[in-house]
């Protein structure tokens, strides 16, 4: 202790490097604290909170599409109508701009995609574009194959 006040400019210098150290983990604590709660907004700008509700609508939008495929047919499916082409962009995801064409397609009443196409911009922005179709399933429309024993006897022996 009678160092401390021998010293007295000593004293002072490590008095305020304490209180910086301790302000620094009170701050981070802080911060934190703060993360870990969900966003508050302010009531008058509340109403400006869309991306959330666009992104949830547009992934309601997206399960309305039953599949997608990068070529002009899709396994399993017939396609019974062209309804448009279609073409969203900058997401900052592929996933995003899959589901963003996803959900203007089925805006237009289609049900699946094909030719699905996505790139990449030089702004790292991502796009996707396809055509909306509708389609039936290959077991509704009665084309599925005959794979029965039965089915085999009757057309004859196979050459």
């Amino acid at each position: 202790m009678e160092w401390f006040k021998d010293h007295p400019g000593y004293t002072l210098v490590i008095l305020v490097i304490l209180l910086g150290v301790l302000w620094r983990y009170v701050r981070r604590w802080r911060r934190c604290r703060r993360s870990s709660r969900p966003v508050r907004l302010h009531p008058n700008l509340q109403k400006y909170s869309g991306p959330q509700q666009l992104a949830t609508e547009r992934r309601r939008e997206a399960q309305k599409v039953l599949t997608t495929s990068s070529t002009a047919q899709i396994t399993g499916y017939e396609i019974v109508e062209q309804v448009e082409a279609v073409f969203v962009d900058g997401f900052s995801r592929p996933e995003e701009a899959l589901e963003g064409l996803k959900a203007a397609a089925a805006l237009k009443g289609a049900n699946a995609l094909v030719n699905v196409r996505q790139e990449r911009s030089s702004a790292g922005r991502y796009s996707a574009s396809g055509d909306a179709v509708k389609v039936a399933s290959n077991t509704l429309l009665g084309d599925q194959p005959d794979n029965s024993a039965d089915a085999s006897r009757r057309r004859g022996p196979s050459t």
